[in-house]
């Protein structure tokens, strides 16, 4: 595609130009700052050198910036780094080497940045930029609903790499469960509940050093850059993660700043020692205040943004009044760098490398309480919104204070400084230099889990959240069979444990029942006794009876025998004998048993009281032991339960837990899976939308292009018109340039001649007072002799000099001359004082003051006449270049003219052309937007349909 710009230069352009007064009301890059960069700035911005990444040859390499950033701010002078580096009132200033631009250029260069920055004169401006940030209501309260949170945003992070930076940057939301963690150019923002990602942000500008939310949680302030570079503060909504302000343009990182509440101010500092107060409406720069001495570290705006507060590297720490910029306290104390501050009402926090935290009475300006909070240096500190404190430090810790110094929570140490610790609700987020960030509970310090500011990308959080799913599902029948081995092992020695327990139950009872046992075996041994007594008792009588009768038979045969002897006959013994013989044997045999079973019972009865006595004496120690295997034995079925601490137990415990846990991991791991295939089509979706925004906005500059090509031909007749005019009044423009030259040479004569004049009579005016002097002098013998004895004294001096040369030093006669010598200039002094006061007394005379005073006037009305020579030379060498100037230009006006009419078929021609070209380019672009447009509404809606049916699984 051909160049719309017309034919002419732009240094013939600024030629004619120049001859129009009010001809070009524009200032535009073509025709008057391109030539003031070819002059000073193009032998080191362009397209060959492109120093700090900017050139300045072309338009659109101006609008692109250095590698810093842009360095134009379209309506905005003063926040344009350009202008300030041209002005050389900030470093680098430019030009670094020669002279400095003239007043004009620099206007001329100032007036096309408030223009919109025009690039040629029938350009349309660049819109000025402007920041979408709401004034706030001011409030010491929490808002009113549900606190904010991200909604829409892309997870597909900036970059990722392998390996982890430390955390330099953590703010927390004051009332949703929200965190923002800044990695290498970016923002991560995470659920503390959850611990899931919830957006990132990107920021372009390098390495974020401080997050902070606004006061109401709606906004994320970022600050930071690239150190020794460059330095911004960025501004996002909370809830979309718009990009909705940019503030400030430093050369090197921001190392502290905040917003205040209502939203409208935001305040940075860093290494330059300045304090910086912007709007955020449109950028411009309030207050730049110069108070530090050292670097700025830290920033912080009062709970009704009425105050901040500001410290630096040397321990410094100064409150200011906002909207005036002025100081209102500074409050010493610190002796090391402070590393963080935070506001409350009328208390301020402070954290320092000499190990403590402090806190502040603002309105007296006095220290209320201090505390060691960390050994080594404090690293951050920070309010919560209850009052209580949260800070990291050297030893390695986080940790959560009440505001009269006692520690209510203290984290684990991490492996190495901890840098930075926040508190979103009931949880303490922090990290350390190694950029490991851990979450811990504030009620009893446990540790809940970690999170990155190095995520992976979507698609491998995709790969890697399908390979566990994968495994998980896997190992499902493995942990099944051993979940099934673990409770068959268990039942089998639950039922062992189980019939012991019977067998030791019915033990127990036995040994409980022994006593009861033998007490009635006692009994009913004691029972039979007395029938057994009686028995024998009977047979003892029955066998008395027996034996009576025997003996009486007995007696009875043997008087039968006596008398059958007299009769001398042998008859047996009488039948009553023998049966009464028979009798008693039958009796005493059953006396023998009744007195054999009384014995024996009464045996038995005694044994059975030894057996009860021995039975109620071993019974509490057997039951006892009973008990005590029955309860073990209890315990021990107790522990084989479903959950119990037996080996068995625990193994179907374990077996279960690792099957439960596969199970949860495969439907944690399936709504992971989801959630990336979600964030990875909205990221489509994100990614074709920008795409269509790309192609309409180059659709739109084609059609505009389009619609500007004849304007080339608008500019070619107007330059021919300037041309045309210029011609005209040039010879009277001529005229009064040489007049201008003679008038301003013949103003020269007379300044030179005043200025022969008043030196000649200065000469002959301080001989005369040097005559005047010298007889006042003369006349004073005072004087004259103070002057005998400096001379007298000097010459001593000298001898003394000349003699010390010839000792050796360190000598005592060295030392002795050393001595002797500052005591001979200690005398020269004052007897100098005392000359200088003689001599102006003598000549504090009418005359001699007369003398001096004309002197003075001399030399004043010589410096006035120097000062007009000077000022009629230069009007005069500038009268010369003006009419010098005139002179090419009206020598070069006719001819110009003639090329202008020359040349002008060929620019219409080529504009005709352009406008063709450009309208074919448009076409082929409008198709390109149309099919961006339709990539766009599917991407969206393939969005759409998959969050909806996960909305409905997840019902």
């Amino acid at each position: 595609m051909k160049p719309l710009a017309p034919v002419l230069s732009a240094s013939i352009a600024l030629a004619v130009l120049t001859f129009t007064a009010g001809a070009a009301e524009k200032v535009t890059y073509e025709d008057q700052v391109l030539p003031i960069f070819r002059n000073s700035c193009l032998n080191c911005h362009n397209p060959d050198k492109k120093k700090a990444g900017l050139d300045l040859s072309t338009f659109e390499g101006a609008l692109q910036g250095s590698e810093n950033g842009k360095v134009l701010n379209s309506g905005d002078p003063s926040g344009s780094l350009l202008l300030k580096c041209v002005l050389q009132t900030e470093d680098p200033k430019m030009p670094p080497k020669g002279d400095k631009l003239s007043d004009a250029e620099i206007g001329t260069i100032k007036k096309w940045i408030e223009g919109q920055l025009l690039e040629k004169s029938g350009s349309k401006g660049i819109a000025a930029s402007s920041n979408s940030v709401k004034v706030a209501v001011v409030s010491l309260k929490r808002p009113d609903g549900p606190p904010p949170m991200p909604k829409e945003i892309t997870l597909e992070p900036v970059t990722h790499t392998t390996v982890t930076n430390a955390l330099t940057a953590l703010g927390a939301s004051p009332w949703a469960p929200l965190v923002a963690i800044g990695g290498q150019k970016q923002i991560i923002l995470y659920n503390t509940e959850t611990l899931k990602p919830l957006g990132v942000l990107p920021f372009p500008e390098g390495f974020p050093t401080i997050i902070k939310f606004s006061r109401n949680g709606k906004l994320i302030l970022t600050g930071g850059g690239r150190g020794g570079a460059s330095g911004k503060v960025v501004l996002w909504d909370v809830e979309t993660g718009e990009r909705i302000g940019v503030v400030g343009n430093e050369f090197d990182q921001v190392l502290g700043a905040d917003i205040s509440a209502d939203q409208q101010l935001v305040a940075l500092g860093g290494p330059n020692k300045l304090v910086k107060i912007y709007a955020t409406k449109d950028g411009k720069l309030l207050h730049s205040i110069k108070k530090h001495t050292d670097w700025v570290t830290a920033i912080a705006f009062s709970p009704d943004g009425k105050l901040l507060a500001s410290a630096d590297r040397s321990g410094g720490l100064v409150i200011w009044e906002s909207d005036k910029g002025k100081e209102y306290v500074t409050l010493p104390g610190h002796k090391e760098m402070i590393t963080g501050i935070a506001f409350m009402m009328g208390v301020v926090a402070s954290g320092s490398e000499d190990g403590t935290i402090k806190l502040w009475d603002v309105k007296e300006g006095k220290e209320i309480k201090s505390w060691a909070a960390h050994p080594g240096g404090v690293q951050s500190v920070d309010f919560t919104p209850d009052g209580r404190l949260v800070s990291s430090g050297r030893d390695k810790t986080a940790k959560v204070w009440d505001q009269t110094g006692k520690q209510l929570m203290a984290s684990q140490p991490f492996p190495d400084i901890a840098l930075r610790a926040e508190m979103a609700g009931e949880r303490v987020v922090a990290g350390d230099w190694t950029g490991k960030i851990q979450v811990w509970t504030v009620a009893d310090s446990k540790l809940v889990g970690e999170l990155t500011s190095n995520p992976p990308t979507i698609d491998e959080r995709l790969t890697s959240t399908s390979k566990t799913l994968a495994d998980a599902q896997q190992s499902i029948p493995s942990l099944q069979q051993q979940l099934d081995a673990a409770e068959a092992k268990r039942k089998t020695e639950q039922a062992a444990a189980d019939a012991k327990k019977v067998q030791l139950e019915a033990a127990l009872n036995s040994v409980k029942g022994e006593p009861q046992a033998a007490e009635k075996n006692l009994n009913d041994s004691k029972a039979q006794l007395p029938a057994a007594q009686t028995a024998c008792a009977t047979a003892q009588t029955a066998n008395a009876t027996a034996q009576t009768a025997n003996a009486a038979a007995k007696t009875a045969a043997e008087a039968a025998q006596k008398e059958a002897a007299a009769k001398q006959s042998a008859n047996a013994p009488a039948p009553e004998l023998e049966a009464a013989r028979k009798d008693a044997e039958t009796k005493a045999a059953a006396l023998a048993n009744a007195e054999k079973h009384v014995a024996a019972l009464k045996a038995q009865i005694a044994q059975w009281e030894a057996r009860l006595a021995q039975v109620r004496k071993d019974q509490p120690a057997r039951i006892a032991a009973a008990e005590k295997a029955l309860k073990d034995s209890g315990e021990q079925a107790a522990a084989l339960q479903p959950g119990g601490t037996a080996a068995a137990a625990q193994d179907v415990v374990k077996a279960k837990a690792a099957l439960d846990q596969a199970t949860a991991q495969i439907a944690s791991s399936k709504s992971d899976l989801e959630r990336w295939k979600i964030a990875k089509i909205f990221q489509n979706a994100h990614d074709a939308r920008a795409t269509l925004e790309e192609k309409q906005a180059r659709y739109e500059e084609l059609v505009q292009a389009a619609k500007d090509a004849p304007l080339a031909v608008d500019r070619a007749r107007a330059d021919l018109a300037a041309a045309e005019k210029a011609v005209a009044e040039a010879p009277q423009k001529l005229a009064d340039q040489e007049t201008l030259f003679k008038q301003s040479q013949q103003a020269i004569e007379p300044s030179k001649k005043a200025v022969a004049a008043g030196e000649a009579a200065l000469v002959e005016q301080e001989k005369a007072l040097s005559v005047l002097i010298d007889a006042s002098v003369a006349a004073n013998p005072p004087v004259l002799q103070m002057k005998k004895k400096i001379e007298d004294l000097s010459a001593e001096t000298v001898t003394l000099r000349n003699t010390r040369a010839n000792k050796f030093a360190g000598t005592a006669e060295y030392m002795d001359i050393s001595t002797k010598l500052r005591s001979k200039r200690e005398q020269m002094t004052a007897l100098q004082t005392t000359l200088e006061g003689l001599e102006a007394k003598a000549q504090d005379t009418p005359e001699i003051k007369a003398a001096k005073a004309r002197i003075a006037e001399t030399n004043a009305n010589l410096d006035k006449a120097r000062r007009d020579v000077r000022s009629a030379t230069e009007k005069a060498s500038a009268a010369e270049k003006a009419f010098a100037q005139a002179k090419k230009q009206a020598d070069s006006a006719i001819p110009l003219a003639a090329k202008l009419i020359q040349n002008m078929p060929e620019v219409m021609k080529n504009a005709e052309a352009s406008k063709i070209e450009a309208e074919k380019a448009a076409a082929a672009a409008k198709k390109e937007v149309d099919a961006a447009k339709i990539e766009a509404d599917k991407r969206r809606a393939d969005y759409e349909t998959l969050k909806g049916g996960a909305k409905s699984a997840s019902l």
